[in-house]
């Protein structure tokens, strides 16, 4: 009799386990390349998401790109157009952003761009022409190095920019170009000497410019990481895409992990 009961109690406990499994948002983390390659093109894309059959697709995109995204056509966009084939085809999917808002202008707006490419350009001069510090010169070495091997991966195919392998040199290489290279910036005073000017007229120098930059890689990482969160807890129990540039998908992943409270599981596509 008690075997039995021990029986029934542990097959009602399965079905608990396995309703409450059923009832998580499904997340998929695919990272792409934004422009056709031979590496992924729009119908590559597109088998990926009719594999999957997700019902609710987020793109790299802020409210205002979602609202003309079948109305401004970039014929070389791997998203916009497997998306738009896919929308076709499964009609119901809903196509929704999460992107942080208004990305691109917040930058200009604050001196990050184009702080970012002249500091590295800057820096590069410096390294050539033998005038940084020796540590420096060490630091740089070090993101050069990680920048060509990360270069030589996204010249692979699309299941390796989504292996764990990709995942930690790109970790290596993010982390470099946000918290060592700031160093150099920091030290070396011709950063603090030379500007630019804000579209309001202001100027901030290479220094500041940069420094907002790198911190705003981790303000927009965790803002799409609560944005994603935020459609799987209105989409519950849902099957969703994420659809996001390979580089930004080992920080979401890590951000999705530590932001979980058991209502969603995060799925790796790529085998």
């Amino acid at each position: 009799m008690m075997n039995y009961l021990f029986t029934i109690l542990s097959f009602l406990y399965l079905n608990v386990l396995q309703a409450q499994e059923s009832n998580k948002t499904q997340l998929y983390i695919i990272g792409t390349v934004h422009d056709s390659s031979a590496i992924l093109n729009p119908e590559m894309l597109f088998e990926i998401l009719d594999n999957i059959r997700p019902e609710i697709l987020l793109q790299e995109n802020d409210s205002a790109q979602i609202k003309d995204f079948a109305r401004v056509i970039r014929p070389n966009s791997n998203e916009q157009t497997a998306t738009l084939k896919y929308l076709e085809q499964y009609p119901k999917t809903r196509n929704l952003p999460f992107e942080f808002e208004g990305r691109n202008q917040y930058r200009k707006d604050k001196g990050m761009v184009p702080a970012d490419r002249l500091v590295i350009q800057l820096i590069d001069s410096l390294y050539k022409t033998d005038k940084l510090s020796i540590v420096n010169k060490s630091n740089y070495q070090k993101y050069s190095e990680a920048n060509s091997a990360l270069i030589n991966f996204s010249k692979t195919d699309i299941k390796t920019l989504n292996s764990i392998v990709f995942e930690a040199l790109n970790r290596y290489r993010q982390d470099l170009q946000h918290h060592e290279i700031p160093k150099i910036s920091n030290s070396e005073p011709i950063f603090a000497e030379r500007y630019i000017t804000k579209p309001n007229g202001q100027k901030i120098s290479y220094r500041e410019g940069y420094q907002l930059w790198c911190n705003f890689w981790d303000l927009r990482n965790n803002t799409m990481a609560i944005n994603i969160i935020k459609q799987a807890n209105i989409h519950r129990g849902k099957r969703i895409v994420v659809l996001t540039g390979a580089q930004h998908k080992y920080y979401l992943k890590e951000l999705l992990a530590k932001y979980n409270d058991g209502s969603y599981q995060v799925i790796e596509y790529f085998k």
